[in-house]
């Protein structure tokens, strides 16, 4: 993503603002920082049937993520080795968050993130970005934090017979999406995309349309494969379906 299209700034003393994904400790930084060595070959905009980064089937359409029931891999944009010019419609999440979001005070909860305008449905929200980290990095400052609040976000992928484990911390080092607050009845999905290489950016699109000066909110849970079991922090999300506890990922 161009820094350039990502606005956004913290009031929070003590948090650096990053607008992508920064490696931390526990990630090889020769990996972290390598990127696809070939791209698609398509002429200007991409052609979904031939196109080699979508594999045939479009990822988005009219700018709104497709929803896949069953992918046949990861979510990849274009990325700069390919052909096609900067209009194309497989590069959404690169061109930066919705310049509508609002941090402020929820009750009981601190900061939250909320639109100053309305979201359609399937649309791309913002990422969560911060420091990505080891599984064993992960595991201290989960351990570190646990009377506190912990931003530590595990996320792991099943592609075939493998597990993608991906730790990001936005504690520190972290972009817009840091705010947004877990819900159980969340109006947004996390879902991973990657762009320059095999590190993913963890992108939160509307899972319904969004109303102006609606919370922004996604499961912690959600989104992903994996098996979360209750934590011990209680939840006031407040929804209807609420579990009491937030979800906790055994890493």
């Amino acid at each position: 993503m161009d820094a350039n299209a990502d606005e956004y700034e913290h009031d929070v003393p003590d948090v650096m603002y990053v607008a992508c994904n920064i490696p931390g400790p526990g990630i090889d930084l020769d990996e972290f920082e390598s990127e696809y060595s070939v791209g698609c070959s398509c002429t200007a905009r991409c052609d979904s049937d031939r196109c080699s980064c979508t594999r045939a089937t479009p990822n988005y359409i009219d700018g709104l993520i497709v929803d896949k029931e069953k992918p046949s891999g990861p979510i990849m944009e274009c990325n700069s080795r390919c052909t096609c010019d900067s209009g194309c419609g497989n590069r959404v999440i690169q061109n930066g968050p919705l310049n509508c979001l609002v941090v402020r005070e929820v009750g009981g909860k601190g900061l939250g993130l909320f639109t100053s305008k309305s979201i359609r449905k399937s649309r791309f929200i913002c990422e969560y970005a911060g420091e990505v980290i080891g599984l064993r990095e992960a595991r201290r400052r989960v351990e570190a934090n646990k009377n506190s609040t912990n931003y530590v976000l595990v996320v792991t992928e099943h592609v075939g017979d493998r597990a993608l484990v991906t730790c990001i911390d936005p504690k520190q080092f972290g972009n817009i999406g840091r705010y947004a607050n877990h819900s159980c009845e969340p109006n947004a999905n996390l879902v991973p995309i990657r762009v320059e290489g095999s590190v993913p950016r963890l992108c939160l699109f509307a899972s319904r349309d969004i109303g102006i000066g609606e919370e922004i909110t996604f499961n912690y849970a959600g989104g992903v494969n994996s098996v979360h079991n209750p934590s011990v922090t209680r939840c006031l999300c407040g929804s209807n379906n609420c579990s009491g506890y937030l979800p906790h990922n055994s890493i």
